[in-house]
């Protein structure tokens, strides 16, 4: 049942992440202070994806060694990690998954509220190196309801904040993270808001 609820909780947060990594980040002009498109995208993904490379959620779930069928089991499960960035610098998670999940029919919630920070984290992308600091940090929210697995209703999740950004070009500037991601039982996948001052 534990491995079940980790993966729900993960793909809950996935969901959330979705404007960052399926739809293109189509960048403003390239400036002083601006990113390409593809340097946008490679900023959200290299976050997205090193930020959830760190959370461990083998050991997410709640009760002793004895659980009773058809019992509630509380879920609070704090995330805390992080990991050295590839030039340099670190990245940061933090927050909590709470909820509740029945053991015998997998009905339950979830919500999640979690950090990333990002502190002088360089890497590279192409040939250009950039150093990334979050100001605020970068937060996800949101949470759904389920039923013997499946998603019931809406899963509704925001993720807000800002990363400032430095490359070694000489260019700086920040990109502004304000995104609302609504998810639905059938599948669909409404994004909106902002990602790097472009709309979604």
């Amino acid at each position: 049942m534990l491995n079940r609820t980790s993966k729900l909780a993960a793909c809950a947060a996935f969901v959330a992440f979705a404007a960052c990594q399926s739809g293109e980040v189509a960048g403003p002009g390239l400036g002083d202070d601006a990113v390409s498109a593809s340097e946008a995208a490679a900023i959200s993904g290299f976050l997205v994806n090193n930020a959830f490379s760190s959370w461990d959620l083998g050991g997410i779930g709640g009760g002793g060694s004895s659980v009773l069928a058809g019992t509630p089991i509380a879920i609070d499960y704090a995330v805390n990690a992080s990991a050295g960035c590839p030039l340099g610098g670190e990245l940061a998670v933090a927050g909590s998954i709470t909820g509740s999940i029945d053991d015998q029919t997998f009905a339950g919630s979830l919500s999640l509220n979690v950090e990333t920070a990002a502190s002088n984290c360089g890497f590279l992308h192409e040939e250009t190196q950039f150093t990334l600091n979050t100001n605020p940090d970068l937060v996800l929210s949101g949470g759904f309801s389920f039923d013997q697995g499946e998603l019931v209703g809406q899963a509704v999740f925001t993720y807000v904040g800002a990363v400032e950004w430095a490359s070694d070009d000489g260019r700086s500037g920040s990109c502004i993270y304000d995104v609302s991601v609504t998810a639905s039982e059938s599948g669909s996948l409404v994004e909106s808001g902002t990602v790097c001052g472009q709309s979604l």
